[in-house]
């Protein structure tokens, strides 16, 4: 047992061995691996011995080994030696790190063991321990992408790499190398772009990387400017950015270096001779251009300029023009050459041609004029390009006479106007001019009567005479003599008032004419053109237009916007002008410039009418097309009225409300309205409506006041009646007054007056009589007149007397004819009818008794007062009281015996009605709190 397990140990120990030298699969392990790197280039070539084309192949960064390749790749043996081989192409320059490589076979089922490790060391190995960066100035198309390492010194810590001053991410390849990649770079400037690695204390070490592109020449020609050798350019059509000398481009033409390419001093190549055939090479570190070119020489003939231009002879009208050529060659040429002149603002080019040309006559040149003359030839034959051009060659022409001025007349009333001239040009006066000879002629008088003046003049006031035209010539003159005299006579004067003119309207700014052809106009029409209602020194403009035209067109650069011109069209013949057609218009219509002046408004009852004058012709600026009237509210305006006639200047606004109104009036024209003038008027009441408002409306007011207070005391009449006309009460005696009546004769007392109050109101705070003293009755009665018609109150006598008990008066006495007397007379006599003295007032008044009138005073014409026995009102009667408590205070009192005592004396101390003690007035109780609180 234990043998056979000796066994199994030895067997499996032989096909331990056996995988071992053969493989897992039963392949050998590629052999004899070798590493050649091509630091430049960063390229890394692998060479070996193996009977598989089908390998595994893994690259390490050998400090870290990080995996930098894991590829199976597929690499035949070369027939002749049995090597297999592959390059590899590093992204990171191979002197940044150590690289090691290990490959094995593969087929189809199985794979070898790997190679041997092969390193290849970097500059970051412990024997060099400075600090270094890759790669060093290297140079990359634009556009490319590349990665730099900096590997620091021993000891030294990292701090950052920095491209172009911008700090870049790096990433650590090993113990002492860092990476940076920078994609897309751009062109780099005159010296490269800087890439910098720096510690935290110092800069350690940078690199300089070239970026540009590679030759963009371009267009390679080859001409012949001698007739015998060869020219070549080219252009450049890109700079490559490379401007280090062995970085620069280097040129061949033919195989032959271009030193003048290669110099910079042109993109040019010659060559002695003529070869028809051309190779240009273009070469810098970023690549090569090839160029190619070819041509017989007669079609590539590029003449040089001519020399020694100069003018032989120079006249007014004519110039000769000389040179030569420095090739010999030309001279049996057939050329062509091109003559520019510059003269002012003017140029022109002439051809010319022949052999070896070398003169030319210079035919249509202008009196008086500098010119400017350059020349340049090139093959007749198969022409190829224009030769350089000469030296300008300056050339002045001699003066000669002026040209014939253009003349006209306007005409500013029947005897006078004004002769206007245009002022000649530089080709046209040949000359500097000295002045103007204007001579004028008439019928009555023989000859010519010149006036010279000096150049600065273009007009000459002219004066008919009543009984002919006048013609009139004028002359330029310089120092070549005189010009042709240009002759005009004078049209005939028409007012724009004498002619109906129509408007017209500008097109564009410009004025487009057309008028019937006259027969007359064998010299043709005149078209003048002036501002409108000018007069004196105006700007008139005019154009003659041939007789077979009959329309014509007025420039905008002649004209202005927004004035008025008069346009007129006159025949021409051999007499004076006549007048044709004549229009007035605007080439561009404006807004006025101004209001209308001197607005007014005057009221009319309720109507308000507006009035104007119209603006200004200068201001106008247009044909006025109407009047448009507003009314003026805090922000904005209402339209009233639009006028569309122009000649209509005023305006009524009618039914207008008293207030304060402000009114605009703007006129316009076919460009739009004016600023506008502005008018305020307040709308009052008319004086004749006024005063009959003043009339009507008290009378108004004074009938409702009385229809008020009408309807007023008719509801209140009970009241109005007891405040205003209360009932007098009547006296009421006990007893029988059967007996017969008598007149009670009383003699008159000089006391005895009584002044009647008028007011039907009762005041209780005055007494009701009033004595009269003696002495001013018998005044009055001796000496004043009564006057019946007086409006005064009248006086009221009131009579009686103290009788016995049954006894009866009859006024027989004269006492009884004065009291007649008086009753005559505007004073009131009152009796008593059927008044009897009770018998308790005889008790009261110790036994006399009182005996009033029994009946009144006879006579139809004397008033009687009498009081009816129904009287009714308790109130105001309690009874009638005679007067008897009075005493006599004189001896004089005897005297009136007979009326002491009686009811109408003014000495009594009473009251001939006394007052009932049961109703008492109250002050505040008036008629008017009454009437206020509705009381009746």
């Amino acid at each position: 047992m234990q043998g056979w397990v000796t066994l199994a140990l030895l067997l499996s120990l032989g096909v331990k061995r056996s995988l071992g030298q053969n493989g897992v699969g039963g392949l050998p392990v590629p052999r004899g691996l070798t590493l050649n790197p091509d630091l430049p280039a960063q390229t890394l070539s692998l060479t070996w011995q193996s009977d598989s084309s089908l390998l595994d192949l893994e690259i390490f960064h050998t400090e870290l080994m990080n995996v930098v390749l894991n590829e199976t790749v597929a690499v035949k043996a070369d027939p002749v030696t049995g090597l297999h081989s592959w390059t590899w192409h590093s992204p990171l320059p191979l002197e940044c790190t150590s690289h090691s490589v290990r490959i094995r076979a593969r087929n189809q089922q199985s794979v070898s063991q790997w190679s041997p490790l092969q390193t290849i060391p970097g500059s970051d190995i412990p024997e060099r321990s400075e600090s270094y960066m890759f790669p060093q100035d290297k140079v990359v198309p634009v556009g490319s992408n590349m990665t730099f390492c900096c590997i620091v010194k021993e000891k030294e810590d990292f701090k950052e790499i920095v491209y172009k001053r911008q700090e870049l991410s790096a990433t650590r390849l090993s113990r002492r190398t860092y990476a940076i990649t920078v994609t897309n770079q751009p062109a780099s400037g005159n010296t490269g772009t800087n890439v910098i690695c720096s510690s935290p204390t110092t800069t350690l070490t940078g690199a300089v990387v070239f970026v540009g592109y590679p030759p963009g020449d371009e267009g390679l020609v080859c001409e012949t400017r001698d007739l015998a050798s060869a020219e070549c350019s080219w252009k450049k059509r890109r700079d490559t950015h490379l401007r280090m000398k062995i970085m620069l481009t280097k040129y061949t033409l033919n195989g032959r270096d271009c030193l003048e390419a290669n110099e910079r001093k042109t993109w040019g190549c010659s060559s002695k001779v003529w070869e028809e055939s051309w190779i240009l090479v273009a070469r810098n570190p970023l690549g090569t251009v090839q160029l190619t070119d070819s041509a017989q020489l007669a079609d590539r003939v590029h003449l040089l300029a001519p020399v020694n231009v100069t003018a032989v002879e120079v006249k007014a009208w004519s110039a000769t023009l000389q040179w030569s050529w420095s090739v010999a060659a030309y001279k049996k040429l057939e050329m062509v050459c091109q003559l520019q002149l510059f003269a002012h603002e003017l140029s022109s080019t002439r051809n010319y041609s022949g052999p070896g040309l070398s003169s030319v006559e210079l035919e249509g040149l202008w009196p008086d004029v500098d010119y400017t003359v350059t020349l340049r030839c090139g093959s007749k034959h198969s022409f190829w390009k224009w030769g350089d051009e000469s030296a300008p060659y300056r050339i002045h022409t001699k003066m000669d006479r002026p040209d014939a001025l253009d003349v006209w007349i306007w005409m500013d009333s029947r005897n006078t106007g004004r002769v206007f001239w245009k002022p000649l040009s530089v080709r046209k006066s040949h000359g500097a001019l000295v002045g103007y000879e204007v001579s004028q002629s008439s019928a009555e008088e023989d000859g010519w009567t010149p006036v010279f003046l000096p150049p600065g003049n273009f007009s000459y006031p002219i004066i008919l005479n009543n009984s002919s035209d006048i013609t009139v010539a004028v002359a330029a003159r310089n120092p070549a003599g005189l010009s042709q005299p240009s002759t005009v006579t004078t049209p005939a004067y028409r007012a724009d008032s004498q002619l109906s003119v129509p408007e017209l309207l500008g097109i564009n700014g410009s004025f487009v004419l057309s008028w019937q052809p006259s027969a007359n106009a064998s010299s043709g029409y005149a078209v003048e053109w002036v501002l409108t209602g000018c007069s004196g020194l105006c700007p008139v403009d005019w154009k003659k237009v041939p007789k077979s035209d009959s329309s014509f067109r007025v420039n905008s650069d002649s004209l202005v916007a927004g004035v008025r011109y008069t346009i007129s069209v006159y025949s021409l013949s051999t007499g004076a002008p006549t007048l044709l057609q004549r229009w007035q218009g605007y080439s561009q219509e404006m807004i006025p410039s101004q209001s209308v002046s001197d607005l007014s408004a005057n009221q009319t009852g309720s109507d308000v009418l507006l009035s104007w004058k119209a603006t200004a012709m200068e201001h106008q600026r247009g044909f006025i097309r109407g009047y448009t009237v507003y009314l003026a509210n805090a922000a904005h305006l209402d339209l009233v009225a639009n006028i569309s006639d122009p000649e209509v200047q005023l305006y009524r606004v009618k039914g207008l409300s008293l207030s304060s109104y402000k009114f605009v009036v703007k006129s316009y024209t076919s460009a739009g309205e004016d600023a506008g003038s502005t008018v305020a008027i307040k709308v009052e009441m008319d004086t004749a409506d006024m005063l009959f408002v003043g009339i009507l409306v008290p009378l108004g007011i004074m009938f409702c006041c009385l229809i008020l207070i009408s309807v007023c005391c008719y509801k209140k009449r009970e009241w109005v009646k007891k405040a205003f006309y209360p009932e007098i009460p009547g006296p009421k005696v006990p007893g029988d007054w059967s007996s017969p009546q008598g007149t009670l004769d009383v003699k008159p007392s000089p006391h005895s007056l009584v002044h009647i109050e008028q007011s039907p109101r009762w005041d209780f705070t005055k007494e009701g009589l009033f004595p009269v003293p003696e002495e001013e009755e018998e005044s009055e009665n001796d000496n004043v007149e009564v006057d019946t018609d007086s409006d005064e109150p009248a006086l009221l006598r009131y009579y009686n007397q103290v009788v016995s008990d049954g006894s009866h008066s009859n006024h027989v006495s004269d006492s009884s004819g004065s009291s007649t007397a008086s009753v005559g007379s505007t004073q009131t006599e009152i009796t008593y009818a059927g008044i009897q003295s009770p018998t308790s007032s005889q008790g009261a008044c110790g036994g006399g008794g009182y005996r009033p009138q029994m009946q009144s005073v006879a006579g139809p014409a004397e008033p009687q007062i009498e009081f009816e026995d129904d009287f009714q009102d308790d109130a105001l009667n309690t009874g009638y009281k005679s007067q008897c408590s009075w005493q006599m205070d004189s001896p004089e009192a005897e005297n009136f015996s007979g009326s002491l005592g009686s009811p109408t004396s003014v000495t009594s101390s009473q009251f001939l009605i006394p007052e009932s003690s049961e109703e008492k007035p109250q002050p505040s109780n008036t008629w008017f709190h009454n009437f206020l609180s509705g009381k009746s």
